[in-house]
């Protein structure tokens, strides 16, 4: 490892003073993703804790790499492919905006990237995916500054884009079921068999009642790529919360949000099956992955479990009282936006506590 660490640090160097110039981005992209990068931080914030972003970044792709692997092998390549897509995508924009900056690549991407693949169905066509993920890129984090400052998701962002402009390319009211043949290129033609996906089924009431938790938990799921398994999204979130990369005040919050306004709603009209709500859809993978991104959630404690527990209300207002069957990807994206709100009344009444007791 010594060896690629000098190699790459060479590399860089000889490129930097080069014509090729341009290219030592995507160079010190690599080497800050293998490695930790040789610069210290200019200015604030500094030092925050021991969660550093390589860490954040290789315990996110571990813990979606399964998902991955799965839907791969019910899908077909086309998974991989749209990885390769996002990866490359994502490294070029990125490498404009550093450029111009003069900085390095953030390995941040690798997490985007991923989890610009989960988000969307196999069948989306590949310029579609690419638009996703140009613009969620530029207009969800670089517009703004760059890693860290990104107001929004940037994945969620793409997505939310593209279903506005082409919402039959992305969210069809019939998915391709699972082809279960790896070596083929996925292709809906009359070859393919298609299924309204469970959420659609829970939300029209068609979905077995009988539905076992195992089956709920195991059973290949046809939806959005990450949806195909809610048992290998909750290990990985559970892994996640295991090693401190995801705060699990945020998705006990949702949990408990949601619990909270099926309940209510329960009163006035049937709720599909709480238990089944969460394990289809995009719940788990909004839960665990997304609305626990470090940079758009609250700082403050009681800031997460109120954006959280937000977050999982709006879901099911969303499911329930709008056409639309998700309701995850609009949820997180206004609790995005409504965070720093949550951080500032938290502070807020912690400063009339204190003005009190003195």
């Amino acid at each position: 490892m010594r060896f690629l660490a000098r190699l790459l640090d060479r590399a860089g160097d000889r490129v930097k003073k080069s014509p090729a110039a341009p290219l030592y981005p995507l160079i010190e992209a690599v080497n800050a993703a293998l490695f930790s990068p040789d610069e210290t931080a200019r200015q604030a914030p500094f030092v925050r804790d021991a969660l550093s972003t390589k860490r954040f970044v290789i315990a996110v792709v571990i813990a979606l790499f399964p998902v991955l692997a799965l839907a791969t092998w019910f899908y077909g390549l086309k998974v991989p492919v749209m990885l390769v897509v996002a990866y490359a995508t994502g490294a070029v924009v990125e490498s404009v905006f550093a450029w111009r900056r003069g900085e390095h690549i953030h390995e941040g991407f690798l997490v985007t990237g991923m989890l610009m693949v989960m988000i969307f169905p196999v069948s989306t066509p590949l310029w579609v995916f690419v638009i996703a993920t140009v613009f969620g890129i530029v207009f969800g984090k670089e517009v703004f500054g760059g890693v860290g400052r990104n107001p929004v998701n940037p994945a969620l962002v793409g997505r939310l884009f593209v279903f506005l402009s082409w919402p039959a390319l992305v969210a069809p009211s019939a998915y391709p079921e699972p082809a279960y043949r790896l070596f083929e290129w996925f292709s809906p033609g009359a070859d393919a068999v298609t299924a309204a996906t469970p959420l659609a089924q829970l939300k029209s009431g068609a979905l077995p009642p009988d539905a076992s938790l195992l089956q709920l938990l195991w059973e290949v799921k046809p939806g959005c790529i990450g949806e195909i398994s809610a048992g290998l999204l909750l290990l990985g979130g559970l892994y996640l919360i295991f090693v401190r990369v995801v705060n699990f005040r945020v998705p006990l919050g949702m949990l408990a949000g949601s619990a909270v306004a099926t309940l209510l709603l329960g009163i006035f009209r049937p709720m599909p099956d709480l238990v089944g709500a969460w394990l289809t859809g995009g719940f788990l993978l909004g839960m665990f992955f997304m609305a626990t991104d470090p940079v758009t959630i609250p700082a403050t404690r009681a800031g997460k479990w109120i954006a959280g527990g937000l977050c999982g209300l709006l879901v099911v207002l969303i499911r329930a009282l709008t056409p639309l069957v998700e309701g995850v990807m609009f949820a997180i994206v206004l609790m995005n936006l409504a965070s720093p709100l949550v951080d500032e009344g938290v502070r807020a009444l912690e400063r009339r506590k204190e003005a009190r007791h003195e």
